[in-house]
């Protein structure tokens, strides 16, 4: 007799599974536009830009973010921060949906939040049945649980590959594994064009890559919105808290030039905004500024210390380097072992952006660059809104508030 009840809630259960999803897949069906934005890096960027573009030319836009601070952006551009009352899950995503239907959006771009192969893989057959997909990159991140090699990265991303859709990707490396994929899902892959010209990516008032721009612009293609509609919803768009931003800030004399590279993360990503940095250096007339180092580490993510402390050995020619947040010991070792001077190391277990400041303007006249590449999480995020809220953003203008140039 005890076994009733539980068969009643079991019943009762499964009646109640198949009602929520019944009413999910008519929240998907009110929405005729779902794109769904994945890949290693600019996710987050790139969901704000094509969200940019198609309410430029119209349609009635809801977006979400997952990146640095998950935001939720409705049709006329405002935003506000994702709600949660627990860890992050891809459930979240269905509440998304709800809302973008309730609100009668035409259109809805979602950043893909999943890491996991079958994550993946629920994300968009069960939750999301996109329309376009969108894979940024494949580089090396999350080996843990995606890799152990590139390839192994591709493999989990085709994974969320929209059936009968149309699938842009941002880099031609795997593009031939992805159409494959995509075709065997009767799905058309782009290849998007990043030969964009510099003097169109000048309009953005903060550092972009052409990456990110070119996979909007495909999505754009694809739904035919004139070139100069996306770009005009491009430029507008307001950039990704975690996007790297460039900002001047003086005392005593000392103009610093934070270069913030905090949410880029892996090692190929922290490479290209250093490259882009070489470049607007060069039209600052900040060639020859000495460069501070700051690698702020987190916990949970030691296995990218090798590599990032490497980048500080290798690729960026720093005259100093300062640690802050976890795992300082682990990359003072790294850095002993790859030959790297530890009296140009600063460490500062309880840093503040004042105390930084204070430093830089005792030992540096005129300007200097303080690079800050690892992680936004914790002390990262609080350098990251000290300078946005104290210094001068340097734009694309090249007329900025007594500065030379403007990046």
């Amino acid at each position: 007799m005890e076994i009733l009840p539980v068969l009643v809630m079991t019943l009762a259960l499964f009646v109640l599974g198949v009602l929520e999803n019944a009413l999910h897949q008519r929240n998907v069906e009110k929405i005729p536009i779902r794109i769904h934005v994945n890949g290693t890096r600019g996710k987050s960027t790139t969901t704000r830009l094509i969200a940019g573009i198609l309410r430029q030319a119209g349609y009635r836009v809801v977006a979400k973010t997952t990146g640095t601070a998950a935001r939720l952006i409705f049709e006329d551009g405002s935003e506000e921060p994702v709600k949660r009352r627990r860890k992050p899950s891809i459930i979240e995503q269905v509440r998304i949906v709800a809302e973008a239907a309730r609100r009668q959006g035409d259109v809805l771009v979602i950043e893909c939040m999943a890491v996991h192969s079958e994550m993946q893989w629920v994300s968009e057959r069960r939750i999301l049945n996109s329309t376009i997909g969108v894979i940024t990159n494949a580089r090396e991140d999350h080996l843990d649980v995606m890799g152990p090699t590139r390839k192994d990265v591709a493999s989990t991303l085709a994974l969320a590959i929209p059936h009968k859709g149309k699938l842009v990707v941002g880099e031609d490396e795997f593009f031939d594994f992805f159409k494959e994929e995509a075709k065997r899902l009767g799905t058309t892959a782009h290849l998007a064009d990043t030969f964009i010209a510099d003097s169109d990516m000048e309009r953005f008032p903060y550092m972009m890559f052409k990456e990110n721009v070119a996979c909007a612009l495909k999505v754009a293609e694809l739904l035919a919105v004139p070139c100069n509609v996306a770009w005009e919803g491009m430029v507008r768009a307001t950039p990704d808290l975690g996007s790297t931003q460039i900002y001047r800030l003086e005392q005593a004399g000392v103009n610093v030039y934070f270069v913030n590279a905090l949410a880029a993360n892996d090692l190929t990503s922290t490479v290209l905004v250093w490259e882009r940095w070489q470049d607007m250096s060069e039209a600052l007339g900040l060639t020859n500024t000495p460069i501070v180092g700051l690698l702020h580490n987190r916990e949970d993510r030691s296995f990218r210390v090798p590599e990032l402390a490497q980048l500080a050995c290798s690729e960026l020619p720093i005259e100093c380097l300062w640690l802050t947040g976890d795992l300082i010991p682990v990359t003072k070792r790294f850095l002993k072992k790859q030959g790297f001077d530890l009296s140009l190391v600063n460490t500062l277990k309880k840093p503040s952006p004042q105390r930084i400041m204070d430093h830089l303007s005792r030992h540096y006249k005129g300007d200097v660059v303080l690079f800050a590449y690892g992680n936004t999480q914790g002390f990262g995020q609080e350098l990251a809104d000290f300078f946005t809220r104290n210094g001068v953003q340097v734009n694309n203008d090249h007329t900025s508030d007594g500065v030379r140039a403007s990046y």
